[in-house]
């Protein structure tokens, strides 16, 4: 299987990188980025060109926590294990990207989304129900998670500009931003899948 290592990545390029993530230094997650975020992007375009950005962090940040797990036995197989969790995230972004239309959505269709009031009453209780299950979602964030979110999402500010306000560094942004926003999907998605809530037509019925 093909990787992207380069003649600069080196043993102990990524035996470093482990250490530093092992020890809880944030400057293990960075140099990871700086090192292979070239090489995850290019494959990321070939396996899910639509969504190769998101792919690409969401990977870094699974394999940043399964380090800190102790799940990568061997530092020299960095680049290898990168390849096939990246392959593994593409593949599930394809999987949920009738539920997640690109990088906005997750944010705006949800939060910013108001029931139309042409639509029909099942329908306007799923986008309040939606709505809700967001806002409940960031209130489980941390609060530079959740404003990192509301400032590049809902102000539209730009990443100079956010990185310049929450004294950030541009690989600190995009890591934290990749992991608010993946925290956020999970919740809304557990909360979306759960077998417990009733039936929409009934709890139409009973408001």
């Amino acid at each position: 299987m093909a990787t992207f290592q380069t003649p600069t990545t080196t043993s102990e390029t990524c035996e470093t990188i482990v250490n530093y993530i092992l020890a809880g230094d944030s400057r293990g997650a960075e140099l990871l980025y700086e090192t292979f975020s070239r090489g995850l992007r290019y494959l990321a375009l070939r396996y899910c060109p639509q969504y190769a950005e998101d792919c690409m962090h969401d990977a870094i940040l699974t394999v940043v926590q399964q380090i800190q797990q102790n799940q990568l036995e061997n530092p020299a197989a960095l680049p290898g294990y990168l390849t096939i969790v990246l392959k593994r995230t593409a593949w599930n972004r394809k999987v949920k990207s009738e539920r997640f239309e690109g990088n906005t959505a997750v944010f705006q269709t949800i939060v910013q989304t108001r029931p139309d009031e042409h639509a029909d009453p099942e329908r306007q209780l799923e986008l309040r129900e939606k709505t809700q299950i967001m806002h409940e979602g960031l209130k489980t964030l941390k609060p530079r998670e959740r404003e990192i979110l509301a400032r590049f999402y809902l102000n539209g500010e730009k990443q100079e500009y956010i990185c310049e306000q929450m004294n950030l560094t541009d690989n600190q942004f995009r890591l934290m931003k990749s992991r608010s926003k993946q925290k956020l999907e999970a919740y809304t998605a557990k909360r979306l899948q759960k077998p417990a809530r009733r039936p929409l037509a009934s709890a139409a019925a009973a408001g």
